[in-house]
């Protein structure tokens, strides 16, 4: 009977400590990535891309680590930030992929300069009339300076009435090939309820784990 409380403790010993391992490795890398959605319109289409794209609408997000350091610190110049990118221009669809990508923050004195949110990123998908797409770039300004605090990677959407100009443009292969337009929303993306129930489940179970052992030795004194 001895031995058999001994196996049984150790079963539920063993999950507990292995799961609780999962829980503070995972834990870090999944809370530091965030993804902002958006959307928003067409305002001008260059090179042998019109009429096809013609004007329309957008959509879109952006997942990036909050966690990746600057390049220099202060700077507020985080290259490889840019973990994800899915765009939906008038029924055209372009997704992240590897190549150069960062943010730029830029924070001045309140009047004394401009505060700025710069995403950039290379991006692939499909050829419209021969050219194929290049690169993203998401640019929020405000010049009077009072957007930002610091440079720090925002964690949370800034407001797009904090900012005079904000625009998006996506570039192609050859000259003068582009898509410009400007949001007309940006907001968070909530963490996948799946994930969410995933890590609730984990945490169950090691609560379950430890129950039991403190429950078998009580038995056992």
């Amino acid at each position: 009977m001895r031995m058999m409380k001994r196996l049984f403790g150790r079963r539920l010993a063993l999950p507990a400590i292995a799961l609780s391992s999962v829980l503070l490795v995972a834990g870090p890398s999944e809370a530091s990535l965030v993804s902002f959605s958006f959307s928003g319109s067409i305002g001008e289409v260059g090179g042998v891309l019109f009429p096809t794209v013609g004007t329309g609408v957008m959509s879109g997000n952006i997942t990036f680590d909050t966690s990746t350091a600057p390049i220099i610190p202060g700077t507020g110049l985080y290259l490889n930030s840019i973990t994800g990118l899915n765009l939906n221009i008038n029924g055209h669809i372009f997704s992240y992929a590897s190549g150069a990508n960062g943010l730029l923050v830029l924070n001045s004195p309140p009047l004394a300069g401009v505060d700025s949110l710069t995403a950039f990123s290379t991006v692939t998908g499909g050829a419209i009339n021969g050219v194929l797409p290049s690169s993203f770039q998401l640019s929020l300004s405000d010049p009077s300076g009072n957007a930002f605090g610091d440079v720090n990677v925002p964690t949370a959407p800034p407001s797009l009435s904090s900012f005079a100009r904000n625009q998006w443009r996506l570039d192609f292969g050859g000259t003068g090939n582009y898509i410009v337009g400007s949001l007309a929303h940006l907001t968070a993306v909530p963490l996948p309820a799946a994930v969410l129930l995933f890590g609730a489940g984990l945490i169950s179970l090691v609560g379950l784990g430890a129950g039991g052992l403190r429950n078998l030795r009580g038995a056992k004194a």
